[in-house]
């Protein structure tokens, strides 16, 4: 596996409203990071049990995605805002271009799965593909 280039999170990982990012090569083993990664920032945040392994899968099936579709020389960048009433995940990479519920067996469980989810392809030919999991009520 190759080196984390980029690993930020907010002051306080406890405070909810913060921002937190990962940025890893496409490599194998790049899944299993973001896993325990989310893992730890969601629950510091306060979401535990179900929702949490809710959020980690999700994550972790887009970024395995882009794994299989990349290369090792390809980005991906994940973000996660946590608030009062959701996780807010958003994955990118350019690996996640070609991607559509109907070809890709991650984005199908995010559409079954998480309350909202969409993409969109920056000017860069990125793809983003972001998704929400409700935490209250």
């Amino acid at each position: 596996m190759g080196e984390v280039r980029h690993l930020s999170s907010a002051r306080s990982a406890r405070a909810r409203g913060a921002e937190h990012e990962l940025s890893l090569p496409a490599e194998p083993g790049a899944a299993r990071i973001v896993r325990h990664w989310v893992m730890r920032v969601v629950a510091a945040a306060g979401v535990g049990g179900a929702l949490n392994q809710l959020v980690e899968v999700l994550t972790a099936e887009l970024v395995s995605e882009a794994v299989r579709t990349g290369t090792p020389d390809d980005e991906v960048a994940v973000r996660l805002h946590i608030d009062d009433d959701a996780v807010h995940v958003t994955v990118t990479g350019p690996a996640l271009a070609a991607l559509a519920p109907s070809n890709a067996a991650s984005l199908a469980l995010v559409e079954v799965l998480s309350n909202a989810w969409g993409s969109s392809r920056g000017r860069d030919g990125q793809r983003t593909v972001w998704f929400d999991v409700a935490t209250a009520g």
